[in-house]
């Protein structure tokens, strides 16, 4: 019960990071061209969670979501959501939102355990002339319930 309540404080804690710092008016956004990167990401990031592969999940993240994801803490995180909601298997583009400098980009998700859509938030900031993943969540009905 500790391992999945830290897990999920884990996911709370890496909101929190993007979430606190977005609070400003949002600004116009290309949504092609952040679709470009976001799209393809943010499919690696799902079938690494499918694959319990924290290389490939992570390969995007910035040193911020890297720090408060370790490989450790996916692997405890990665179990508790596929438990609840089981394996990923598709997604579709729903929103591009533009806040300072990050690029929120939203999908709705399958899952194989979960009858209702999955959010998939995806926040996005340019680094060194690279996207990197500054921000995650994923919400359903069933990742909800304790």
């Amino acid at each position: 019960m500790k391992k999945k309540t830290a897990g999920l404080i884990a996911i709370v804690m890496i909101a929190s990071v993007v979430f606190f710092a977005g609070c400003v008016e949002k600004n116009q956004v290309d949504v092609a061209q952040v679709r470009e990167y976001a799209d393809p990401i943010t499919e690696n990031i799902l079938l690494g969670m499918n694959e319990g592969n924290y290389t490939k999940y992570s390969e995007h993240f910035d040193q911020t979501m890297k720090n408060a994801m370790p490989e450790a803490v996916f692997n405890e995180t990665n179990a508790l959501i596929k438990s609840k909601i089981g394996d990923y298997i598709l997604k579709e583009f729903w929103k591009v939102e533009s806040k300072d400098q990050f690029a929120i980009a939203y999908y709705k998700a399958k899952f194989t355990q979960e009858p209702e859509d999955v959010i998939v938030k995806v926040v996005f900031q340019e680094i060194v002339g690279e996207m990197k993943v500054s921000g995650l969540w994923l919400d359903s009905p069933k990742l909800r319930k304790k």
